[in-house]
């Protein structure tokens, strides 16, 4: 009867065992073989640093990691959770909530790469008095962040006493999620305001790969109230901002750059392209990639060169 016992229980569990074994074989190899591909690229913006040493090898932050389905952002190697793909890391810091260990922290740049963050304060303002920072440019990728950083920025700038005779309250450099969210709150709050976006409305969204799975999370936009956009297309997302500016009425001028900001008395002088503007204050929602640095090498130019 015990043999029996053993034999009823015992082969389900070994078969059980050895598919979890080969399971858990296929996702090391995958992993190993992302790391081989992009482990060299470095993380653009928050990323997750695991510890080794606390890790368990769960898989839960594989789990739990948006861009999972459609990157190898996180894999198994050697039995411990790794950041196997890092270029493709956005920073959605979902993986250190789902882990149930505490082995993962979310940092900026790496021991190759250095990223400098702006110094602000809680309400978002600069170590220049009147300049404003928000969105990915201040260190936060993650969409729902940087609308809730545009929205709080604008609110704290509509709050400040007016000094001096500036025709305008406020400029907005970017119309991507901080941008856009920080002119709806200045609509919202009738403030005399400019914004400014040298492409598209959506800045970097806008610039993602097509399809790009965009907005994991809901957030609470001016005018428009709680957007419950949880797993979304970059397609579905941009069509629901141009809805959102045709039905609510902001004013954004598209491919108006910004080619100097200089100090005027209390306030600041923004010079673009095309005009410029007098301003008590400037929010700058330009993001990372907007401009980037060039090498000013041969070759550099081609469409196949990012």
């Amino acid at each position: 009867m015990d043999a029996l016992t053993y034999l009823v229980y015992g082969l389900p569990c070994a078969a059980l065992l050895l598919w979890q074994l080969r399971r858990r074989r296929r996702l090391e190899q995958r992993s190993r073989a992302a790391h081989g591909r992009t482990g060299a690229a470095e993380p653009a913006s928050l990323h997750p640093l695991i510890d080794p040493a606390r890790c368990i090898g769960c898989g839960s932050c594989l789990k739990a990691c948006p861009e999972q389905a459609h990157h190898t952002v996180l894999g198994i190697v050697d039995g411990r959770a790794q950041l196997v793909s890092p270029g493709d890391c956005i920073g959605h810091g979902a993986c250190r909530q789902a882990c149930p260990v505490d082995a993962i922290t979310l940092v900026f740049g790496s021991e190759r790469r250095g990223v400098d963050i702006p110094v602000v304060t809680p309400q978002f303002e600069s170590t220049v008095p009147g300049m404003f920072i928000a969105g990915e440019l201040g260190g936060m990728g993650l969409i729902r962040n940087a609308l809730e950083q545009g929205r709080q920025a604008v609110e704290s700038i509509a709050r400040r006493p007016r000094v001096g005779d500036q025709p305008l309250d406020l400029v907005i450099v970017g119309a991507g999620p901080a941008g856009f969210a920080a002119a709806l709150t200045a609509k919202a709050k009738s403030l005399r305001c400019v914004t400014l976006e040298q492409e598209s409305l959506g800045g970097a969204v806008f610039q993602y790969p097509r399809g790009k799975l965009v907005m994991t999370a809901p957030a609470t936009v001016p005018l428009l109230g709680k957007v419950n956009f949880r797993q979304t297309s970059k397609e579905a997302l941009l069509q629901f901002w141009q809805e959102a500016e045709r039905k609510t009425g902001v004013r954004i001028n598209y491919r108006e750059r910004v080619e100097d900001i200089v100090r005027e008395g209390a306030g600041f002088v923004v010079k673009t392209n095309r005009a410029s503007y007098v301003t008590r204050s400037v929010l700058l929602a330009i993001g990372r990639r907007g401009t980037p640095r060039k090498l000013g090498v041969p070759g550099e130019e081609l469409p196949k060169v990012v």
